[in-house]
């Protein structure tokens, strides 16, 4: 599988495999998802904003992009990249930080947020709305139980 990662003007064309090495571990850790997530958080209420990935405005996947840029780690940019850089996981094993993915009408898979919270009878996920900037939703309910398409647990990868 090919690559192609923008960030500004910069194009980067490579492998899967530059990701996601063999012998790198595959899961975070509790410690990482508590720096993810304490990052994520610090966005909250900003707004929508498309190719975004800091505080003047964020989208969906610029919101992933800079939770784990800042912590030193290494994700693709774009939903469609980040849609194939995980294991796939059923809904009833989902766990904190794996990643949900949500489709259009047409059927196209078009948003991406991050699981932040699981409690008995809810899944909350955190993401950037294009309406209503970064905030924290229910999956299990309404318009998001209903868009929803694929979750994956994302591969481990530090920046080098």
């Amino acid at each position: 599988m090919v690559l192609f990662l923008s960030q500004g003007c910069k194009v980067f064309h490579g492998s899967l495999h530059l990701f996601h090495k063999k012998n790198s571990p595959t899961t975070f850790n509790q410690d990482d998802l508590d720096q993810l997530f304490k990052m994520g958080f610090s966005y909250l209420g900003v707004p929508y904003r498309i190719g975004g990935t800091d505080k003047n405005g964020l989208d969906c996947s610029g919101l992933l992009f800079a939770m784990y840029e800042s912590n030193s780690f290494q994700i693709p940019r774009t939903t469609s990249q980040q849609l194939e850089f995980g294991f796939p996981v059923s809904i009833n094993q989902i766990q904190r930080g794996d990643w949900v993915f949500f489709s259009n009408q047409s059927g196209i898979i078009n948003h991406v947020g991050i699981v932040s919270n699981i409690k008995k009878d809810s899944i909350l996920f955190l993401h950037a709305s294009t309406s209503k900037g970064v905030r924290e939703d229910e999956l299990l309910k309404g318009y998001w139980y209903n868009s929803f398409v694929k979750v994956i647990r994302p591969f481990k990868q530090i920046k080098f």
